[in-house]
């Protein structure tokens, strides 16, 4: 992930008390996840189109995309798990472990948590706004491009392979070798954001002797 504007606000965001156990309406919070599939990985479910996906219920109202989710229950309702916000629970803890023993139910899950999430709290999640866990993929032309908004971005949710940080050819790489070596045949802008924001911060470790951490 890139973050890239502050993010206080999420703690202090109206989430169920931790007595509740889960029973509430807002258990905890989430942005949804892209069910787009772009890239036509033919693993990813048959349902998961760009008219079963919740962004794309947003495209005609794309001011309101940045300040709100789409409700938690449109499109596959499914939540993305790369960022969550949570009131920790021992009676949701509870709730999860007593899902996973249940093999039932998780073998048919095609996404580990998120699955999960959207099985034992349908509709009783809160939808925050793409702009806290966008997905880089949202920012492609013809996936979700129709809401993003590369100043109202606070955090980018670096999903699917290559990863930027495992792109070290990109410090010298012309536009054209970017777009060549690229998952979609685009040169991604995020890759490069984030490797300006490393270089950056190397410099400034550097500069205060701070030994390299590797990334």
């Amino acid at each position: 992930m890139l973050i890239l504007q502050n993010m206080d606000e999420l703690m202090d965001l109206e989430l169920d008390s931790p007595g509740l156990g889960g029973t509430g309406p807002r258990v905890f919070a989430a942005s949804h996840a892209c069910v787009c599939n772009p890239l036509n990985k033919p693993h990813y479910p048959p349902d998961w189109t760009p008219a079963n996906c919740a962004f794309t219920s947003q495209h005609n109202t794309p001011d309101k995309a940045q300040v709100e989710g789409a409700p938690p229950t449109n499109g596959l309702a499914i939540p993305n798990g790369g960022l969550q916000v949570v009131n920790p629970s021992l009676g949701v803890y509870n709730r999860i472990l007593e899902c996973l023993q249940t093999p039932s139910s998780t073998s048919n899950y095609d996404f580990a948590d998120q699955s999960l999430l959207a099985d034992l709290f349908p509709g009783r999640w809160v939808a925050i706004p793409y702009i806290y866990n966008a997905l880089k993929t949202l920012r492609w032309k013809g996936v979700h491009s129709a809401i993003w908004r590369d100043e109202k971005v606070k955090n980018i949710h670096f999903i699917l392979s290559p990863k930027p940080w495992d792109e070290k050819w990109r410090k010298h790489a012309s536009h054209e070798e970017k777009i060549a070596r690229s998952a979609n045949g685009k040169a991604d802008e995020t890759h490069d954001w984030w490797w300006k924001i490393t270089n950056e911060r190397h410099a400034e470790e550097k500069r205060l002797s701070i030994p390299r951490d590797g990334f």
